[in-house]
Protein backbone atom coordinates (compact mmCIF):
# COMPACT_ATOMS: atom_id res chain seq x y z
CA UNK A 1 0.00 0.00 0.00
CA UNK A 2 1.31 3.43 -0.95
CA UNK A 3 1.34 5.78 2.02
CA UNK A 4 0.00 9.30 1.63
CA UNK A 5 3.31 10.67 2.91
CA UNK A 6 5.18 8.97 0.07
CA UNK A 7 2.78 10.43 -2.49
CA UNK A 8 3.23 13.93 -1.08
CA UNK A 9 7.01 13.49 -1.02
CA UNK A 10 7.10 12.36 -4.68
CA UNK A 11 4.80 15.21 -5.65
CA UNK A 12 7.06 17.77 -3.95
CA UNK A 13 10.18 16.25 -5.50
CA UNK A 14 8.52 16.40 -8.92
CA UNK A 15 7.70 20.08 -8.47
CA UNK A 16 11.25 20.85 -7.28
CA UNK A 17 12.70 19.00 -10.29
CA UNK A 18 10.49 20.90 -12.74
CA UNK A 19 11.42 24.22 -11.10
CA UNK A 20 15.11 23.36 -11.40
CA UNK A 21 14.64 22.55 -15.10
CA UNK A 22 12.79 25.82 -15.73
CA UNK A 23 15.40 27.84 -13.83
CA UNK A 24 18.26 26.12 -15.69
CA UNK A 25 16.80 26.86 -19.11
CA UNK A 26 16.49 30.51 -18.15
CA UNK A 27 20.25 30.73 -17.55
CA UNK A 28 22.62 31.71 -20.40
CA UNK A 29 23.93 28.14 -20.54
CA UNK A 30 20.43 26.70 -20.70
CA UNK A 31 19.32 29.16 -23.36
CA UNK A 32 22.46 28.42 -25.33
CA UNK A 33 21.66 24.71 -25.21
CA UNK A 34 18.16 25.39 -26.54
CA UNK A 35 19.64 27.38 -29.40
CA UNK A 36 22.08 24.57 -30.20
CA UNK A 37 19.26 22.02 -30.18
CA UNK A 38 17.19 24.16 -32.57
CA UNK A 39 20.07 24.36 -35.05
CA UNK A 40 20.75 20.63 -34.70
CA UNK A 41 17.10 19.89 -35.39
CA UNK A 42 17.03 22.12 -38.48
CA UNK A 43 20.15 20.72 -40.12
CA UNK A 44 19.04 17.20 -39.22
CA UNK A 45 20.99 13.97 -39.14
CA UNK A 46 23.01 12.10 -41.75
CA UNK A 47 21.14 11.29 -44.97
CA UNK A 48 23.62 9.06 -46.85
CA UNK A 49 21.25 8.42 -49.75
CA UNK A 50 21.16 12.15 -50.41
CA UNK A 51 24.89 12.67 -49.79
CA UNK A 52 24.26 14.79 -46.70
CA UNK A 53 26.32 14.35 -43.55
CA UNK A 54 26.37 16.32 -40.30
CA UNK A 55 28.96 16.66 -37.54
CA UNK A 56 28.07 18.62 -34.41
CA UNK A 57 30.61 20.04 -31.97
CA UNK A 58 33.69 19.25 -34.04
CA UNK A 59 36.79 19.78 -31.89
CA UNK A 60 40.29 19.17 -33.19
CA UNK A 61 43.91 20.34 -33.11
CA UNK A 62 45.13 22.11 -36.26
CA UNK A 63 48.83 21.80 -35.42
CA UNK A 64 48.99 25.08 -33.50
CA UNK A 65 45.85 25.34 -31.38
CA UNK A 66 42.58 23.64 -30.51
CA UNK A 67 39.56 24.49 -32.63
CA UNK A 68 35.87 23.98 -31.95
CA UNK A 69 33.23 24.24 -34.68
CA UNK A 70 29.58 24.18 -33.64
CA UNK A 71 28.15 22.45 -36.71
CA UNK A 72 29.44 21.15 -40.04
CA UNK A 73 27.14 20.06 -42.84
CA UNK A 74 28.71 18.31 -45.82
CA UNK A 75 26.83 17.79 -49.08
CA UNK A 76 27.48 17.71 -52.81
CA UNK A 77 27.88 21.50 -52.87
CA UNK A 78 30.67 21.59 -50.30
CA UNK A 79 31.29 22.06 -46.59
CA UNK A 80 29.00 24.36 -44.62
CA UNK A 81 30.55 25.66 -41.39
CA UNK A 82 28.03 27.03 -38.90
CA UNK A 83 28.82 29.21 -35.89
CA UNK A 84 25.95 29.74 -33.44
CA UNK A 85 25.60 32.66 -31.05
CA UNK A 86 23.21 33.05 -28.14
CA UNK A 87 23.03 36.77 -27.41
CA UNK A 88 20.08 38.85 -26.31
CA UNK A 89 19.48 42.52 -27.05
CA UNK A 90 20.40 44.45 -30.17
CA UNK A 91 23.49 43.36 -32.09
CA UNK A 92 25.36 45.91 -34.22
CA UNK A 93 28.32 45.32 -36.52
CA UNK A 94 29.78 44.96 -39.99
CA UNK A 95 31.62 42.06 -41.57
CA UNK A 96 34.86 44.09 -41.57
CA UNK A 97 34.67 45.15 -37.91
CA UNK A 98 36.97 43.49 -35.41
CA UNK A 99 34.26 43.55 -32.75
CA UNK A 100 30.48 43.74 -32.68
CA UNK A 101 28.36 45.46 -30.05
CA UNK A 102 25.58 44.00 -27.92
CA UNK A 103 23.17 46.61 -26.53
CA UNK A 104 20.88 45.85 -23.60
CA UNK A 105 18.47 47.74 -21.30
CA UNK A 106 17.37 50.19 -24.00
CA UNK A 107 20.94 51.19 -24.79
CA UNK A 108 22.05 51.65 -21.19
CA UNK A 109 24.30 48.58 -21.21
CA UNK A 110 26.76 47.79 -24.00
CA UNK A 111 29.19 44.92 -24.47
CA UNK A 112 31.56 44.12 -27.30
CA UNK A 113 32.49 40.66 -28.55
CA UNK A 114 34.76 39.31 -31.25
CA UNK A 115 33.22 39.46 -34.73
CA UNK A 116 31.81 35.94 -35.28
CA UNK A 117 32.40 36.23 -39.04
CA UNK A 118 36.12 36.62 -38.38
CA UNK A 119 35.90 33.89 -35.74
CA UNK A 120 34.42 31.47 -38.26
CA UNK A 121 37.02 32.53 -40.83
CA UNK A 122 39.60 31.32 -38.34
CA UNK A 123 37.73 28.03 -37.96
CA UNK A 124 37.66 27.57 -41.72
CA UNK A 125 41.37 28.36 -42.03
CA UNK A 126 42.12 25.68 -39.44
CA UNK A 127 39.73 23.24 -41.11
CA UNK A 128 41.57 23.59 -44.41
CA UNK A 129 44.75 22.41 -42.68
CA UNK A 130 43.24 19.05 -41.80
CA UNK A 131 40.86 18.24 -44.66
CA UNK A 132 41.66 15.08 -46.65
CA UNK A 133 40.95 16.97 -49.90
CA UNK A 134 40.03 20.40 -51.21
CA UNK A 135 36.38 21.41 -51.33
CA UNK A 136 34.29 24.60 -51.34
CA UNK A 137 33.68 25.87 -47.80
CA UNK A 138 30.86 28.23 -46.83
CA UNK A 139 30.44 30.19 -43.61
CA UNK A 140 27.21 30.89 -41.72
CA UNK A 141 26.54 32.79 -38.49
CA UNK A 142 23.33 31.90 -36.67
CA UNK A 143 21.89 33.94 -33.80
CA UNK A 144 19.42 31.81 -31.91
CA UNK A 145 16.53 34.28 -31.91
CA UNK A 146 17.03 36.18 -28.66
CA UNK A 147 18.73 39.07 -30.46
CA UNK A 148 17.62 41.79 -32.85
CA UNK A 149 20.21 41.90 -35.61
CA UNK A 150 21.54 45.10 -37.13
CA UNK A 151 24.39 43.54 -39.09
CA UNK A 152 25.86 44.51 -42.44
CA UNK A 153 27.49 41.54 -44.15
CA UNK A 154 27.95 41.19 -47.90
CA UNK A 155 29.27 37.65 -48.24
CA UNK A 156 28.59 35.69 -45.04
CA UNK A 157 24.95 35.07 -44.05
CA UNK A 158 24.11 36.25 -40.53
CA UNK A 159 20.68 34.79 -39.85
CA UNK A 160 18.19 33.38 -37.40
CA UNK A 161 17.80 29.57 -37.24
CA UNK A 162 14.72 29.35 -39.46
CA UNK A 163 16.59 31.07 -42.32
CA UNK A 164 19.68 28.85 -42.14
CA UNK A 165 18.58 26.01 -44.41
CA UNK A 166 17.29 28.47 -46.99
CA UNK A 167 20.77 30.00 -47.19
CA UNK A 168 22.44 26.59 -47.39
CA UNK A 169 20.04 25.46 -50.12
CA UNK A 170 20.85 28.52 -52.23
CA UNK A 171 23.98 26.62 -53.31
CA UNK A 172 21.79 24.13 -55.15
CA UNK A 173 21.97 26.42 -58.15
CA UNK A 174 25.78 26.16 -58.21
CA UNK A 175 27.12 24.20 -61.15
CA UNK A 176 29.88 22.62 -59.06
CA UNK A 177 29.11 19.21 -57.57
CA UNK A 178 31.20 16.94 -55.40
CA UNK A 179 31.03 13.26 -56.28
CA UNK A 180 29.35 10.98 -53.74
CA UNK A 181 32.66 9.28 -52.99
CA UNK A 182 34.27 12.66 -52.25
CA UNK A 183 31.42 13.75 -49.97
CA UNK A 184 31.88 10.53 -48.02
CA UNK A 185 35.66 10.97 -47.95
CA UNK A 186 35.28 14.43 -46.42
CA UNK A 187 32.79 13.19 -43.83
CA UNK A 188 34.87 10.17 -42.87
CA UNK A 189 37.98 12.35 -42.56
CA UNK A 190 36.28 14.83 -40.21
CA UNK A 191 34.54 12.08 -38.26
CA UNK A 192 37.89 10.36 -37.67
CA UNK A 193 39.41 13.72 -36.71
CA UNK A 194 36.71 14.19 -34.08
CA UNK A 195 37.29 10.67 -32.72
CA UNK A 196 41.03 11.30 -32.42
CA UNK A 197 40.53 14.51 -30.46
CA UNK A 198 41.88 14.37 -26.91
CA UNK A 199 41.29 18.03 -26.04
CA UNK A 200 38.69 18.62 -23.34
CA UNK A 201 36.21 21.49 -23.42
CA UNK A 202 37.95 23.02 -20.41
CA UNK A 203 41.37 22.87 -22.07
CA UNK A 204 39.93 24.44 -25.23
CA UNK A 205 38.41 27.34 -23.27
CA UNK A 206 41.66 27.86 -21.36
CA UNK A 207 43.50 28.06 -24.68
CA UNK A 208 41.05 30.69 -25.94
CA UNK A 209 41.50 32.78 -22.80
CA UNK A 210 45.29 32.57 -23.11
CA UNK A 211 45.15 33.72 -26.74
CA UNK A 212 42.89 36.64 -25.72
CA UNK A 213 45.46 37.78 -23.17
CA UNK A 214 48.23 37.42 -25.75
CA UNK A 215 46.30 39.43 -28.35
CA UNK A 216 45.66 42.22 -25.84
CA UNK A 217 49.36 42.32 -25.00
CA UNK A 218 50.32 42.50 -28.67
CA UNK A 219 47.76 45.24 -29.26
CA UNK A 220 49.19 47.22 -26.31
CA UNK A 221 52.73 46.88 -27.63
CA UNK A 222 51.69 48.01 -31.13
CA UNK A 223 50.05 51.14 -29.69
CA UNK A 224 53.08 52.16 -27.67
Amino acid sequence: MIKSGDVVREYILGIVFMLCVVIFFKTPIGKGMIGEWIVRFLIGKNRPKRDIFVINNLMFYDGAKSVQIDHVLINSHGIHVIETKNYAGWIYGKDVDKEWTQTLSFGKVKHTFYNPIKQNQGHIHSLKQVLPMKAPIYSYIVFTGRATLRIKSEHVPVVYPLSLMKKINEHRKDTFRLKSIDVRKLYDGLKDLKKMNTITQREHIQGIEQRKVLRKGQSYESER
